[in-house]
């Protein structure tokens, strides 16, 4: 897959808050409907590069850090809202238009501090995406989330209680059919292998351990230090798309963009 460098990314869950304000939008980030002509990949084409401001040294950080851990099934995908400066822009135009992924989660178990979260109801989460053109990318080792598949995810909490957004583009693992997790941290990297070290039968007892505030093991994670947060909503927007166009943006077999909704 070919890859583009985004020179300066927040954490892509909590970058860029936008909000959503009766007869607009606020906070410099504009929001347009999605657009019923608009073709969309089915598959990603292109990893765009983004630098997290929170490198988790471990499983147990990140889940300290996060507001709840959710084990769920993914129902459906569809197009989610569009960001970018050019409020005019037509859908193919040259803009800095991104739109997102809205993924529909079935939650089967949910791990909080003392329980305070439960999921009764499917949540949604936002993952990345497509550019003006349609065009499909992941960002980092985030690959997208498939109708079907079992991940668990670390969340972070938005205005919205049916809306979460994980905390990075590592707080996620998918789940494989004998139960070994598969994280989307940097392959290698302290936090992979932390995470990986478990698997789907095991991680839930050390979550349950840490998450119960009443009786802190004595080994307990310090959580990482977060950005301070932006305005309310569930926005949290890329700064941009990538300055310089990737060498390609086409699959090389010849393919069309493929019209989504993709869902069960």
């Amino acid at each position: 897959m070919p890859e583009s460098r985004i020179p300066k990314w927040r954490i892509w869950a909590a970058a860029l808050a936008v909000v959503v304000v009766a007869g607009g939008v606020a906070g410099g980030v504009a929001m347009q409907p999605a657009a019923e002509a608009r073709t969309l990949d089915k598959e990603p084409e292109v990893v765009a590069h983004a630098v997290e401001s929170v490198e988790f040294e471990s499983v147990g950080q990140m889940a300290v850090t996060s507001v709840a851990v959710v084990r769920a099934k993914v129902t459906a995908v569809n197009p989610g809202r569009i960001v970018g400066a050019d409020e005019t822009a037509e859908p193919g135009e040259e803009s800095a238009a991104t739109q997102a992924r809205d993924v529909t989660l079935q939650v089967t178990e949910a791990y909080s501090r003392n329980n305070w979260y439960q999921f009764p109801d499917p949540i949604t989460i936002e993952e990345w995406g497509w550019d003006a053109s349609g065009d499909g990318y992941q960002v980092n080792n985030y690959s997208w989330s498939e109708v079907g598949k079992e991940y668990l995810f670390f969340l972070r909490k938005t205005s919205d209680p049916l809306r979460w957004n994980v905390i990075s583009t590592e707080g996620r693992a998918e789940i494989d059919e004998w139960g070994f997790l598969h994280s989307s941290a940097e392959p290698g990297s302290a936090l992979a292998g932390s995470i990986e070290s478990y698997d789907v039968y095991n991680l839930p007892i050390y979550l349950r351990r840490i998450y119960d505030t009443k009786n802190p093991p004595e080994d307990m994670p310090t959580p990482a230090e977060m950005p301070a947060a932006g305005p309310t909503g569930y926005e949290s927007a890329p700064i941009a798309t990538p300055t310089a166009e990737p060498t390609d943006l086409g699959t090389n077999d010849g393919s069309e963009p493929t019209p989504y909704p993709s869902s069960s």
